[in-house]
């Protein structure tokens, strides 16, 4: 989905009263462009320490096309604030710390598999086991490599990556 930054965008779960909106698009630093939002449960906006709607710098990242709210399941909501998943039945907000954020590290998609998140920037992939509670972060050194997409086929996800001017697919 191409979002118009003028427009506020509604993502809304399939099987919960639950709702990631975003409210405008900000550049709250030079180059650091945000969509700011909001959470709503039941129609009430959805308070958390990790939601701190106030700060200027709390928001999506710019980039949302390839962005997907929930689990097949219904269960789990990411939210691309770092990496945040809301258990939808006891909405416990966990947050997972990744190593490097958005610096020169962009949000590119997520997927979710079976009971795995996995989300991929720029230069990092994260997987979530759900139902382990465990998470697993893979590095790539900046300029070496360049995530642009990922995509599943029978169960198995594939990366499109840049490898200094060479292009490739790997596993």
């Amino acid at each position: 989905m191409s979002l118009d930054p003028y427009q506020p965008q509604t993502f809304k779960s399939k099987f919960n009263d639950i709702q990631l909106v975003t409210t405008e698009f900000d550049e709250p630093h030079y180059g650091y462009e945000i969509w700011k939002c909001k959470v709503y449960i039941n129609g009430e906006v959805f308070h958390h320490e990790y939601l701190n709607y106030e700060n200027k710098f709390f928001g999506l990242p710019e980039n949302l096309e390839n962005f997907v709210l929930e689990s097949s399941n219904g269960k789990f909501i990411f939210i691309p604030y770092g990496l945040l998943l809301l258990n939808t039945e006891s909405l416990e907000l966990k947050k997972y710390d990744k190593s490097i954020e958005n610096d020169n590290n962009k949000f590119i998609s997520n997927l979710f598999l079976n009971d795995f998140l996995i989300v991929l920037n720029q230069r990092v992939i994260c997987i979530v086991d759900m139902d382990k509670n465990r998470f697993i972060e893979k590095i790539y050194p900046y300029q070496k490599l360049v995530f642009e997409k990922m995509w599943i086929v029978k169960n198995k996800i594939f990366f499109y990556i840049k490898i200094k001017s060479l292009t490739r697919v790997i596993l």
